[in-house]
């Protein structure tokens, strides 16, 4: 065995010197995925701005989920902080604009855009009463789930 000690650069830093070149290469090609690590999900929970849903919008029960508007902001709603807001879920159902056979039929996602009373016939007429707000998808939701207070109203016959 021999007693073998390494010289340092010039610099200090035991072995081959820093290359900027390959290392601002490098920076440069994972530039992009750092970018677009941030789900949607860690977005909504770090922003507490939720917006309406492309899709269906409805839980596992087949029901639309219609987040009240609170504050406004560009047609999402904030949640504010603490986070907090009302979902009415709305069952499938053929609903009038007034309690009459030939009155208009309106879906449960016009429902929750405009709000207020709508009519469905189940043992004569009975009334749904929807706040405006946004239809939100279960996903978005979830995103919240363990730090909002929401409540929940089901509306329709079940």
């Amino acid at each position: 065995m021999t007693d073998e000690t390494t010289k340092s650069n010039e610099h200090g830093v035991d072995g081959p010197a820093l290359n900027r070149r390959r290392l601002l290469k490098v920076a440069v090609a994972t530039a992009p995925a750092i970018a677009t690590l941030s789900s949607g999900a860690a977005l909504a929970r770090s922003s507490n701005i939720i917006g309406p849903t492309t899709g269906p919008g409805t839980d596992a029960l087949n029901r639309t989920q219609c987040l009240k508007f609170g504050r406004a902001v560009d047609g999402m709603v904030d949640l504010g902080v603490p986070p907090s807001g009302h979902v009415t879920l709305i069952t499938e159902q053929d609903y009038r604009v007034s309690p009459q056979g030939s009155a208009l039929t309106i879906t449960e996602k016009q429902m929750c855009a405009t709000g207020g009373d709508f009519y469905y016939q189940h043992a004569g007429w009975k009334t749904a009463t929807v706040p405006r707000g946004i239809v939100v998808s279960a996903t978005a939701l979830s995103s919240f789930a363990g730090y909002t207070g929401l409540t929940s109203s089901v509306t329709g016959n079940l």
